[in-house]
């Protein structure tokens, strides 16, 4: 009982400060004005196969039903880059970093209203066997990308929720 109280006197001050959720049903990206604002998002072709791979997810994550009346367009700079790191006795690496950058600009009528990049930096091991190698730097690519597409719909949300925020103040 004690343990209740506790914790419902330490989310008092959360309600009353305007403390939102980032993630869930009650989340800033599950928000309606904010779901209709990211159905609005054209996404911009991504050059490469990375790109291509991470227009797919941001579509998946954007728009799970379809882009419906494009007032925006998203434009996305993919950059990656390995590091290794692991050096073993025989001067080869047994480990690597895969570091993926996106930069990402969000125009309406041509003019840019929002910018800003994200990072995902995943690890895979460099094994004796070539495919398995290949294997698991393709799976830590797919896993940095689909962290870069969560990171950006969640940078997008935030923007458009304080911009509906914001409109309604006024």
């Amino acid at each position: 009982m004690k343990k209740l109280l506790a914790i419902l006197l330490c989310a008092l001050p959360l309600a009353s400060c305007g403390f939102t959720p980032l993630y869930g049903e009650h989340g800033v990206a599950a928000a309606p004005g904010v779901v209709e604002e990211l159905n609005n998002v054209a996404i911009r072709s991504i050059p490469n196969r990375e790109g291509m791979k991470l227009r797919a997810v941001l579509r998946e994550e954007l728009q799970p039903r379809g882009m419906q009346n494009p007032t925006y367009d998203l434009d996305v700079v993919l950059s990656t880059r390995t590091e290794e790191l692991g050096i073993r006795t025989d001067a080869t690496s047994s480990r690597a970093n895969l570091i993926l950058l996106a930069t990402f600009n969000l125009n309406q009528g041509g003019q840019r209203i929002f910018a800003d990049r994200v990072e995902s930096i995943v690890s895979y091991n460099i094994l004796d066997d070539q495919f398995a190698t290949v294997a698991s730097q393709a799976d830590a690519e797919t896993r940095g990308i689909k962290q870069l597409g969560t990171q950006i719909k969640t940078r997008l949300s935030v923007y458009f929720h304080q911009r509906t925020q914001a409109a309604a103040a006024r």
